[in-house]
């Protein structure tokens, strides 16, 4: 089963909450309402600020609010900043140290074939379709 990480799936909850809002809203408002741990949150907040998908503020009326074209940061782009590599099968981010590769027969077909029709969908679905 395909799955996403803890960072991807509580990065779409910081989305969904800063919802369409204008206003910078706190780090720790956001911990408070979803009582993840302070570091944890920030890390994340932080990792998509960088990506330029939410807009960061320091100071008293600092903190996190969704930047102007985050909607149109395709979910593939996004799962990218958390996940990494998008390789539907863990040999592939192994690279060429499998042990199993001089009988693998399937490892081309998942790399090739079942991978780029994954990152083909993902390349496609837009982070507004998510939250609209």
């Amino acid at each position: 089963m395909l799955t996403i990480n803890k960072q991807s799936d509580y990065g779409m909850l910081l989305i969904s909450l800063l919802g369409s809002g204008t206003d910078f809203v706190s780090l720790g408002v956001l911990v408070d309402k979803t009582k993840l741990p302070h570091r944890f949150l920030a890390k994340i907040a932080a990792a998509l600020a960088k990506n330029k998908i939410l807009l960061s503020k320091e100071g008293k009326e600092g903190g996190y609010k969704l930047a102007g074209n985050w909607h149109n940061v395709s979910l593939y782009d996004y799962l990218r900043i958390f996940e990494g590599d998008m390789a539907v099968c863990g040999c592939h981010e192994q690279h060429d140290s499998c042990h199993y590769q001089h009988i693998c027969q399937h490892r081309s077909f998942l790399e090739k074939k079942l991978t780029g029709l994954v990152t083909t969908q993902l390349k496609k679905i837009r982070l507004g379709e998510l939250f609209s």
